[in-house]
């Protein structure tokens, strides 16, 4: 009848509500810098059967140094996933994750030479009855990080609602740090940064955010909307604008920037541009299927606002 029909619509438009580190993720690569580095990567995988990925990468920025990077992936039936980097800037790195560990919780463990991260996340499936809200909690630890002993927790939390295709969340993150060589002292907690965001989802191809952060430096916010639209199965573009306003209402003129990514065959190209007058490309070529070299072109300004090319 027609009230089933009409549930059965919601329940296919129903959507997870996405973690609120997430409300930019389809944007963000587009306006990271290292995409587009002045230099050649070379990227190689391969799979050992059907449950280990190795890969490697290569690359050459910003001078004749050659930075490279090898991991290796086993993956199970169930999602579970070992992970282990070797960086050697960075040095070596192991990652464990578990999803669906109890009901809908997932946890994910990364492990360094000298410090280890746990996250736990909770999303419950778009059927289930408090599919409206998702939560992630991530505590970090390290023994010596610049001669201090630092151990942080940052939580975050979003609720959506579906008919509106809005979702709104936020995040804190509390630090306590001591000296190592210092007295000993209790632990004191303080309240490192906190953020603020929406994401507006019209449609699966186009989607809205703002995300809102204390400046402490002009004793305001700083604020970033961004915008993504795919245009079509080859062609993705996305825009930022970042600023900030203080206390008095002071105008600060925003950065504008235009991205976009394109499909060309088994490559891909990816530019941006800025009211700064920066820009960048990055060009992906596929050379076989385990194989890709990535090329990269930019102008950025330094700390004394000249342009480095």
């Amino acid at each position: 009848n027609f009230e089933l029909e009409f549930i059965s619509h919601l329940r296919c438009n129903i959507m997870a509500v996405p973690f609120f580190s997430d409300f930019t993720k389809r944007t963000k690569d587009y306006f990271k810098r290292d995409k587009y580095d002045l230099g050649q990567g070379i990227e190689i995988a391969a799979k050992c059967g059907g449950d280990i990925g190795l890969k490697g990468k290569f690359s050459s920025v910003g001078g004749p140094q050659v930075r490279s990077k090898f991991v290796a992936t086993m993956k199970r039936d169930n999602g579970r996933e070992i992970e282990v980097t070797e960086d050697l800037n960075k040095g070596l790195g192991l990652k464990v994750t578990l999803p669906k560990l109890y009901r809908n919780i997932d946890l994910q463990s990364e492990h360094s030479n000298a410090d280890v991260e746990v996250t736990a996340k909770y999303q419950p499936s778009a059927e289930a009855k408090n599919s409206f809200y998702s939560a992630k909690v991530a505590g970090y630890f390290n023994p010596s990080k610049n001669g201090k002993r630092v151990c942080s927790t940052k939580a975050e939390f979003a609720v959506g609602d579906d008919q509106l295709n809005l979702s709104v969340g936020g995040d804190i993150t509390i630090v306590d740090e001591a000296k190592n060589d210092g007295a000993s002292q209790s632990p004191d907690p303080k309240i490192k940064s906190y953020t603020l965001g929406f994401l507006y989802t019209p449609s699966k191809s186009t989607q809205y955010s703002v995300i809102y952060t204390p400046d402490a430096q002009s004793n305001g916010m700083e604020y970033e909307f961004t915008c993504f639209r795919r245009m079509s199965e080859k062609c993705a573009l996305s825009a930022k604008a970042f600023g900030k306003v203080d206390t008095k209402l002071t105008g600060y003129p925003p950065v504008i920037s235009l991205a976009g990514g394109w499909t060309l065959g088994a490559n891909y190209l990816q530019a941006f541009v800025n009211s700064r007058k920066e820009w960048g490309m990055a060009y992906k070529v596929r050379v076989s299927d385990t194989a890709s070299l990535n090329l990269g072109v930019s102008s950025f300004l330094s700390a004394d606002q000249r342009s480095d090319t």
